[in-house]
């Protein structure tokens, strides 16, 4: 799905199959992390860690050929019960917390990128004659104005995650250097979409 030399799609793809793996761990393994509640109290550690787990994965199947196999609708389906589960998060968290700095926040926006990311790449069914789902005039200026938003939230992300990495911040530095490898990626993969 993503346009690149062969040899750059194949290695940023093993990296973040790398990420996906580490991120699962962060899931399955009792030790890798406590099983409490996030440091912003709204988002707990499993369904954070499982969700830059499946972005991961998805990150990954862009830069192979093959990626191009998976369905527009399986995508489609993945994405926005990604974007629902965290809006919802968002909105059940007790009042008083930092909703808007929360890590349901961050997958809410991430799952939108990936959303934005199939729709621009024609992962998303388009009618005859039309080229990526790019069918209307809003779309047209839309998805440029919303992907522009995206970019500079996730390179801020990027530039945050990897401070609070080098200073040994909350969630350790393999938390902070995954999340912010995952944020130079979605960056970097939403920039030619402009």
């Amino acid at each position: 799905m993503f346009s690149s030399p062969a040899w750059l799609g194949w290695s940023l793809a093993g990296l973040f199959t790398v990420l996906a793996v580490f991120s699962l761990i962060q899931v399955l393994a009792p030790a890798a992390r406590s099983w409490a509640a996030c440091c912003d109290g709204v988002t707990g550690d499993r369904e954070s860690a499982l969700a830059h787990s499946v972005m991961a994965v998805a990150m990954a199947l862009m830069f192979v050929p093959w990626g191009n196999s998976v369905p527009a609708i399986a995508w489609n389906v993945v994405f926005v019960a990604m974007a629902a589960w965290f809006a919802a998060t968002l909105f059940r968290a007790a009042p008083g917390l930092p909703r808007w700095r929360s890590a349901a926040t961050h997958h809410l926006l991430g799952a939108v990128a990936m959303l934005a990311m199939v729709s621009a790449m024609g992962g998303a069914p388009a009618a005859s004659g039309d080229h990526g789902g790019h069918s209307s005039a809003s779309a047209g200026f839309l998805l440029p104005a919303v992907m522009a938003g995206l970019v500079v939230y996730f390179a801020a992300d990027t530039a945050l995650s990897g401070w609070r990495a080098v200073r040994g911040g909350p969630g350790g530095r393999g938390t902070g250097a995954a999340r912010a490898v995952m944020g130079a990626g979605m960056a970097a993969m939403l920039v030619p979409m402009l």
